[in-house]
């Protein structure tokens, strides 16, 4: 794990014991687990919303509406590394939004972040647009959509615009296959 020092050169980070602090953050974890975790809370949340399919869905880890609380955004917040974003528990938002038709169209999303002694990382949700006519039409199951989970071995690196960068490719790439 590295840091920048006082001089602006990168060495390594000093050791912490993290096991104390297990309910504030101090988990250790891998990208794959954050990658099951984000299926679990995207699962979770779209499961609602497939209510009128004929096929019975297996509950998710929360309730649809647990999600959708965590993931509402608190009024007037606003987080320091997106302009759209709002706090929510827990995680930042951006709301699903277009304010006219030759604006940008604001994609709805959740992202945490996290941050420690050497380390950095981020686990963003952007779940797929569904209409009315694919839910009840029972084509797809949940979970529907993208997850892009990075850690990195260096502290203090702002990884939620990359994140989102990587999301919309790949949400973009998906829609390609669509219209091919």
């Amino acid at each position: 794990c590295y840091v920048y020092n006082k001089k602006g050169r990168l060495v390594n980070a000093p050791y912490v014991d993290n096991s104390y602090k297990w309910a504030g953050g101090g988990f250790l974890s891998s990208v794959g687990d954050l990658l099951k975790f984000g299926n679990a809370l995207l699962y979770s949340y779209q499961a609602g919303q497939f209510k009128n399919t004929h096929s019975k869905l297996l509950p998710g880890y929360l309730k649809p509406d647990t999600v959708a609380m965590m993931w509402t955004p608190v009024p007037k917040t606003e987080v320091s590394w997106d302009r759209d974003g709002k706090y929510a528990m827990a995680w930042a938002v951006v709301e699903k939004k277009q304010q006219c038709g030759c604006c940008r169209q604001q994609r709805h999303y959740a992202s945490h972040t996290g941050g420690a002694v050497g380390a950095s990382s981020v686990l963003l949700i952007l779940p797929e647009e569904l209409d009315s006519d694919t839910i009840d039409t029972g084509l797809v199951a949940p979970p529907r959509g993208v997850i892009v989970s990075i850690i990195c071995n260096m502290q203090s690196v702002s990884l939620n615009s990359t994140a989102l960068k990587i999301a919309r490719e790949f949400d973009k790439e998906k829609w390609a296959q669509y219209i091919d």
